[in-house]
């Protein structure tokens, strides 16, 4: 365990000693610009590494082979093929864009929505700031096809890096591992466009400051991941008002492009592609989300047998009713000898055919629900109405219902009726009067302050 610590500075006395041959030895030398400079990011990789943040460790590790290869061609007479090295080069990005985005999974989260919704802003914030970087880039100096997408990459990828560390500050807050990055990073891409800045003007010389820098921004990236990860992870404020910003941001520069097809730099709309497709995926998903929950707040509030109201949705919408409201509530006779003789699916049968039968009876805006059991209830807003209700649940009953493996079977219903007087207390009132119906083996009884005397039932709502 006591290795650990050198082995995570290890980078920056290598970086000390390179710095110390450049002094001495200010010409180019193997030692000092092949052996110590790509030591000094092979420490760098190493230290990520002894981390556990193998993201992170792969993207510099890549950029020292690169960096490797690109030094020997410079010192040593025998070429190795450049594109070997400028791979290296352009695979420290995604190393390092994923390495950070993992900072932000939280395991705990049901989606990956506020991913993608970093993501997002991400990659629309780095479409602008691209266009100033890929702006100073800009050579009139003829070059290839493929030296132009590298010149056109790099700003681009640098940006989109710088961005992601601000994002992901904004999302888990201020601190020395994201101050850390955030400051190897934008130093990373300020050494690589000074770097294409002098290159174009052809005053680029190997061995300059810019390596040096390139190194410092390193050692800060590997040293970054030492530090403890923020577990709070703070949801956007507004994540599709971002996501919108960021899309119409990103239109707007494509819409520039199609106008005045030479005014934006080579490369500038390629950000700006992917964060209006990001932005459509992540408005699928939004849509996905709302009629998922939509769903399941239908099916919290609904009977899956019958598919009316449940006695959770009876009750708050009964909390919302106005004086003059009236609650009936119906309970079954004769069900549970069916239930018990033909069993629960004739029983369910039979539950759906009443369920079905009486909501013909009721005017849209009435609640009709099935509060469990063989009891349903149905809030009736026009009190005018009450008696007329009343009466045409009972006569439902007047004629049998048809069940498939039995037959028919005729059964009746206690029916008790109460007004809202402001007490709320009609649940409670609908419940005794429903009771005196059943034990006077009257279809229908209505509430009044003598119907109380003399009850033992629980009332309904004490019973469920």
């Amino acid at each position: 365990m006591g290795l650990y610590p050198v082995l995570r500075i290890l980078a920056f006395p290598i970086f000390v000693a390179y710095a110390g041959v450049r002094l001495i030895v200010p010409e180019i030398s193997i030692l000092g610009d092949l052996v110590l400079f790509n030591l000094v990011a092979l420490a760098a990789a190493l230290s990520a590494f002894l981390a556990r943040e193998l993201s992170i460790a792969s993207g510099i590790l890549t950029w020292s082979i690169g960096s490797s290869i690109s030094s020997w061609n410079s010192l040593v007479a025998r070429e190795i093929p450049e594109w070997l090295s400028d791979a290296g080069y352009v695979a420290f990005y995604p190393f390092i864009f994923f390495g950070l985005m993992s900072t932000l999974r939280n395991p705990r989260a049901e989606n990956r929505v506020h991913l993608i919704d970093s993501l997002i802003i991400a990659i629309g914030l780095s479409s602008l700031l691209s266009i100033l970087a890929l702006a100073v880039t800009e050579s009139e100096l003829s070059a290839s096809e493929y030296e132009t997408m590298l010149k056109n990459f790099y700003p681009i990828a640098d940006v989109l890096l710088v961005a992601t560390c601000l994002v992901i500050i904004l999302r888990t807050g201020v601190t020395t591992r994201n101050l850390l990055a955030l400051t190897g990073l934008s130093t990373f891409a300020l050494a690589d466009i000074v770097f294409l800045i002098q290159s174009a003007e052809g005053r680029y010389q190997f061995g300059s400051f810019i390596d040096a820098i390139w190194l410092i921004s390193l050692i800060l990236l590997a040293e970054s991941q030492w530090h403890h990860r923020s577990d709070r992870i703070k949801a956007a404020t507004h994540p599709l008002l971002s996501t919108l910003i960021a899309a119409v941001g990103s239109g707007l520069v494509i819409a520039l492009e199609l106008l005045e097809p030479t005014r934006l730099p080579n490369g500038a709309m390629i950000p700006a592609f992917i964060t209006l497709a990001l932005a459509f995926v992540r408005m699928s998903l939004a849509l996905t989300e709302a009629q998922r929950l939509s769903e399941a707040s239908y099916l919290a509030q609904t009977d899956e047998l019958t598919g009316l109201a449940n006695r959770r949705r009876f009750l708050e919408v009964l909390g919302e009713s106005a004086v003059g409201d009236a609650v009936i509530l119906i309970d079954l006779n004769e069900f549970k000898p069916i239930n018990d003789n033909f069993g629960h699916g004739a029983g369910d049968e039979l539950l759906r055919q009443v369920a079905l039968r009486l909501s013909r009876s009721f005017d849209t805006e009435w609640v009709f629900a099935r509060l469990g059991g063989d009891e349903f209830g149905v809030l009736v807003r026009d009190r005018s109405r009450v008696d007329e209700v009343a009466r045409s649940i009972s006569a439902a009953f007047s004629y049998p219902f048809y069940l498939h493996a039995v037959g028919e079977v005729s059964i009746s219903a206690s029916i008790g009726v109460a007004i809202e007087d402001g007490t709320r207390q009609s649940l409670r009132h609908a419940d005794l009067a429903m009771y005196k119906a059943k034990r006077a083996k009257e279809s229908i009884a209505f509430w009044s302050d003598g119907i109380s005397q003399g009850t033992n039932v629980s009332p309904l709502i004490e019973r469920r």
